[in-house]
């Protein structure tokens, strides 16, 4: 039987390729913690987004200005849904004439085409530079359109360039509106 007096002597007693063995290991193990801490940060830096994410959505608004003519107030939310900062440059908006039906785009409904292009009857283009959204923030801007008042349905269009994309790389969304008479 072992006392604790000869435990301690057993222990002082171990050989030099156990102390080594001992002292490799523990090396290797700090070596992996450093490795797999450095595997975990190249990770979550290689997950992070490199470019900007973002929600777009038009709240849309219109009264008469007179016999003939709509005022259409738009307004674009921009929500930075990304983890980078969003810089917006160019913007775009414009509204298309669905109804009454232009005449030169009857043959085309009947073609059953994926998509139809509606005339643009009224559109503003901005500058935006200077403009940026913090990740988790949202900023509105505002546009004015006019539609004469024979329309009854238009397309709501809007687009923002992103700016760390290539040419005319961007954000559009759209929406279908109707123009009812107001009594004014």
């Amino acid at each position: 039987m072992h006392t604790p007096a000869t435990a301690s002597v057993l222990v002082a007693d171990s050989p030099g390729w156990l102390k080594c063995t001992k002292d490799a290991a523990s090396t290797v193990q700090s070596v992996a913690t450093i490795v797999a801490l450095l595997a975990g940060a190249w990770w979550v830096l290689r997950r992070r987004r490199m470019y900007p994410r973002a929600n777009f959505k038009h709240m849309v608004s219109h009264v008469p200005l007179n016999d003939d003519t709509y005022l259409v107030r738009l307004t674009v939310s921009v929500e930075n849904i990304g983890d980078v900062l969003l810089r917006l440059e160019e913007s775009l908006v414009g509204i298309q004439q669905v109804m009454p039906v232009p005449e030169h785009l009857r043959p085309t409904l009947l073609d059953k085409k994926p998509e139809i292009e509606w005339p643009f009857i009224d559109a503003r283009r901005r500058n935006r530079g200077g403009s940026e959204i913090e990740s988790g923030e949202s900023a509105a801007f505002d546009f004015e359109l006019f539609v004469p008042r024979t329309t009854r349905f238009v397309v709501i269009y809007s687009y923002f360039r992103n700016i760390t994309k290539p040419e005319a790389q961007g954000w559009n969304t759209s929406t279908l509106y109707e123009l009812q008479n107001t009594q004014t």
